[in-house]
């Protein structure tokens, strides 16, 4: 075979798969979508509890609280509060949000403080519910 009829099956092979990637490609990428089964209560509830979550991860970046702490390795890893629906009951998460109660008493002054300022936000309830079911 000489070099010019190597380089022309070489040319046609390489189109030919190309073609067929693409075509395998444009295959899966334009699949008619499965439609989701129509909801039952129990659906319904964890789509509730996926809003509820929302609104508190949400209330979670609004509030800053991933300067001091982290969720899932987002925000700062010195003070992780991964499990700490575990840990503790809502209304000590409640507390050491706001920095009040038994938490007042182990945390630095100025914390109290920053966290005092939360103690009235209409974030802190989502936030409560969505750090209690991290378990």
């Amino acid at each position: 075979m000489t070099r010019v009829v190597r380089a022309q099956v070489l040319a046609a092979t390489t189109a030919l798969l190309v073609v067929a990637l693409a075509a395998v490609f444009a295959a899966l990428r334009n699949r008619e979508p499965t439609r989701p089964p129509p909801p039952t209560a129990a659906t319904a509830a964890v789509v509730v509890a996926d809003a509820s979550n929302e609104a508190g991860r949400r209330a979670f970046d609004r509030l800053n609280c991933g300067m001091c702490h982290s969720i899932g390795g987002r925000g700062n890893t010195d003070s992780p509060l991964d499990g700490i629906g575990a840990r503790r009951d809502r209304a000590a998460i409640r507390e050491w949000a706001t920095g009040t109660g038994a938490a007042r008493d182990r945390l630095p002054a100025s914390i109290v403080r920053r966290k005092a300022r939360y103690v009235d936000d209409p974030d802190l309830e989502p936030l409560v519910e969505y750090l209690s079911r991290l378990k």
